[in-house]
Formats: structure tokens, C-alpha cells, sequence
């Protein structure tokens, strides 16, 4: 689970009536299994998977996971579990019926970032072939905002359908990987992480496959005098690893891009064991996308130039 883990992180910088709705209005983003009828005014995004009115600062993120991921988002899911990631709820978990989950259950709060307070609505979905969870964010008093009927309404039309493949999922991603390096395409997560390693397992336990994960993010990308330290920054609070160090760091113009590299080593959170560790993010005007290499520090000869090679690959859609 080590693998899923470390993908989780990435998407939590990403957070975010049944009568009344006809099948061939809900809408699958970014080529998940779960699709709902998006709330008035809003679109699919291009930044993630899920809907948003950008001028109001409304998003309905949609977070996809692995069917065995679900036993331990339940066990956060009440009002302790989220408010250690900053959410304030409402009550406890109400049961929430979903067409084509197994279980679900949904939860409402608030949660203040950037100084701005936010209204939230989080649907936990459980089902035989997919974990999710629907978030809808909408920043408080904003003139014209969604209604909580509206919000009702588009959770209630949610539906889980059959995953499309794998390769119909790495298509929908908001970026592009020209060369993969050899490296084996594994899952893709809530439409916007992509995972490869090598080798037989797709769940590795204490590195012994390499891990690459390529994650693009909704926010904006930062300002060219700040990309390094946000690189740094991100790149020292990977999680899932420990002891975290750069050893080399360099900035660079090419494909109408800034390319920031960093590499070093840290150690496997749970086994200790010595790791090489390497980032590299393409930064554009107003995204940017980032690879990750995590592979033991012995095998580093054998992968980091592959993994270049992969990175340097990266366009934004």
C-alpha cells in the first residue's frame, strides 16, 4: 500500500435530486468511473478531474482510488479524522445514496485557506471496483454561489459506472508523457497522478521496485522567484520517506518551459532502508506538472537516467 500511500499526498493538494437527472446528463471527468450531473454554471476542468466556475471559485473535485483504499479513508471519515486535515464538520456521517456504490456516506463542514472560508461537501464513496470521494468547494458569501439544494441536487445524480481502461484513463490526463522510459503504466489517480514502476508487483513494499509518480496540481503555478524554494519544499515533504536531503538542484529554459531538478537521498519511512530520490517540474505560465523518482540508493545507476528521460518527456496539455 506503500505506493497509494505516497499518491494520496499528492491529491491532497488538489483539495476539494436522483428524479430530476437523466442518465445522459452526468458527466465523467478526466476519465474516471465516477460521473454526476455538474451543479449550474459549472464545466469540466482542464486542471483537474471534476468541474469548476473559476471566476467564482467553485470546484467539484472528483478523487479516484483503488477499491482496497476505502477501509482506511472510512475510518478517518468523521468529524475527528478530517479535522486533522483542516475541515470543520457538520454533525456526523449521513449514509448517501450513490447508483452503482456499495457504500457511501456524506459529510459537510467548512474549511478556511489562504484566509478564505470555504463551504464543503465531501461524499466518501465505496463500491466493488473503486474508492472516490466527490468534493465540492465553494468559498463563502461569494455573490451568486451555489445554493445547498444545488449542491444536494448534483450529489444526488452521482453514478459509478464500469473504469474504463487504463489507457483511457493516461489519454484523459492533463499532460502527456512522449516517452515512457520502459517503465510500466500502473494506475492512474482522480485524473491527474500517474503511476509507473517496474517489475512484476503494482504494490511494492519497501522500494524494492522503483516508484515514478508524474502529478500535475489544480493550483496556479508559482511565480518564476519562487519556483525553487516551492520545488524544494515539495520535494523535502514526500511522504512515505524519511530523512530527506538535496544533493544537487538546477533551473533551466527549454520547450517554452522552466525545468526545475532536484535529486538527493532519504530513507523508506518504514524499513529504513537507503533510498535516491529525484524531482524534476516543468513550470509553465500558469501550471506546471512534476515527476518523481523514488528507487534504492544501489539501483540509482540503473534508473536515474531513465527517469530523466521520462521527465523531460512531460508536456501540459
Amino acid at each position: 500500500m506503500r505506493l497509494v500511500t505516497i499518491a494520496l499526498s499528492f491529491l491532497m493538494l488538489l483539495l476539494a435530486g436522483i428524479g430530476a437527472s437523466r442518465a445522459d446528463d452526468v458527466v465523467f471527468p478526466g476519465g474516471s468511473s465516477i460521473g454526476l450531473v455538474p451543479p449550474p454554471g459549472l464545466v469540466l476542468s482542464t486542471n483537474f478531474s471534476g468541474f469548476e466556475d473559476a471566476a467564482k471559485g467553485t470546484s467539484v473535485v472528483v478523487t479516484e482510488m483503488p477499491a482496497d483504499a476505502y477501509a482506511a479513508l472510512a475510518a478517518k471519515f468523521n468529524p475527528e479524522g478530517l479535522r486533522e486535515t483542516g475541515i470543520e464538520t457538520v454533525g456526523q456521517p449521513e449514509n448517501w445514496p450513490v447508483q452503482g456504490a456499495v457504500v457511501s456516506k456524506l459529510m459537510r463542514g467548512s474549511q478556511m485557506a489562504a484566509g478564505i472560508k470555504y463551504r464543503k461537501w465531501i461524499v466518501l464513496v465505496g463500491a466493488q471496483s473503486t474508492t472516490a470521494m466527490v468534493t465540492v468547494q465553494i468559498p463563502d458569501g461569494v455573490e451568486g454561489g451555489l445554493s445547498d439544494a444545488d449542491v444536494d441536487q448534483a450529489l444526488h445524480s452521482i453514478v459509478v459506472r464500469a473504469p474504463p481502461s487504463l489507457e483511457e484513463q493516461i489519454a484523459s490526463l492533463p499532460f502527456k508523457l512522449t516517452d515512457m522510459a520502459g517503465f510500466r503504466p500502473v494506475r492512474v489517480i482522480a485524473g491527474a497522478t500517474f503511476l509507473l514502476t517496474e517489475g512484476a508487483n503494482d504494490v511494492a513494499t519497501n522500494s524494492t521496485q522503483p516508484m515514478v509518480i508524474i502529478a500535475s496540481n489544480l493550483n496556479t503555478a508559482p511565480e518564476p522567484s519562487t519556483r525553487m524554494d516551492f520545488a524544494r519544499q515539495a520535494f523535502a515533504s514526500l511522504t512515505g520517506i524519511k530523512d530527506v536531503s538535496s544533493d544537487n538542484e538546477s533551473s533551466s529554459e527549454a520547450d517554452g518551459a522552466e525545468w526545475v531538478e532536484i535529486d538527493g537521498s532519504a530513507k523508506d519511512a518504514a524499513s529504513g532502508d537507503p533510498l535516491y530520490v529525484a524531482q524534476i517540474a516543468r513550470f509553465e505560465a500558469s501550471r506546471y506538472v512534476r515527476a518523481i523518482l523514488i528507487v534504492r540508493e544501489s539501483e540509482k545507476a540503473k534508473y536515474a537516467d531513465r527517469f530523466r528521460k521520462l521527465a523531460k518527456s512531460m508536456t501540459i496539455n
